[in-house]
């Protein structure tokens, strides 16, 4: 089983079981046939749905550059780690060399362990937010600049607030472009 998070305007939530030829988009199950060419051409199926899928390039940082009948869409798709690190509040900046930390759930900020212009390295305590009643240590996923801190001590946040923004330093290859 392959899960896949694919992102456009929206963000849809994939999970695939190849071996029963179904797709779960957002916990639905979709039944598909898929069919490869090669040379990037493919052809789908699903339900009475049929359609002409030819993947036109596919960049080093997870985007895809792809035709559906005919009309040109353009994705970005996460691999499981990927996923979990989106889902644990780390999301980066396609393309940016940032990653903003966002809050994994409602709270409340206790603590900022971090100043603006401070470099961090990967698994350094960043913020404590409290949330329903517990501690969570917010931690960094890799090394940078603390570039801005978009929270107060004390203030209260919303699941997926930016609360800290890491810019990549340029020594650090560990922070590549993972896209959310």
């Amino acid at each position: 089983m392959n899960r896949q998070v694919i992102s456009a305007d929206t963000e849809y939530q994939i999970t695939y079981h190849p071996e029963q030829h179904i797709a779960e988009l957002d916990g639905h199950p979709y039944p598909y046939e898929w069919k490869d060419f090669g040379g990037g051409e493919y052809h789908l199926r699903t339900g009475t749905g049929n359609y002409h899928v030819q993947l036109l390039e596919r960049q080093p940082n997870g985007y895809l550059l792809f035709q559906v009948n005919g009309k040109l869409y353009r994705t970005h798709v996460k691999d499981e780690i990927q996923q979990l690190l989106s889902e644990m509040g780390f999301n980066t900046g396609p393309g940016t060399g940032e990653i903003r930390m966002t809050a994994p759930m409602p709270g409340k900020v206790l603590q900022i362990l971090v100043d603006e212009g401070g470099d961090v390295n990967a698994g350094d305590p960043l913020v404590i937010l409290e949330a329903m009643k517990m501690e969570n240590e917010l931690r960094a996923p890799g090394n940078g600049r603390i570039h801005a801190i978009h929270c107060r001590t004390g203030s209260s946040v919303e699941k997926h607030q930016v609360l800290v923004t890491i810019r990549h330093t340029p020594s650090d290859s560990s922070m590549g472009e993972t896209g959310t």
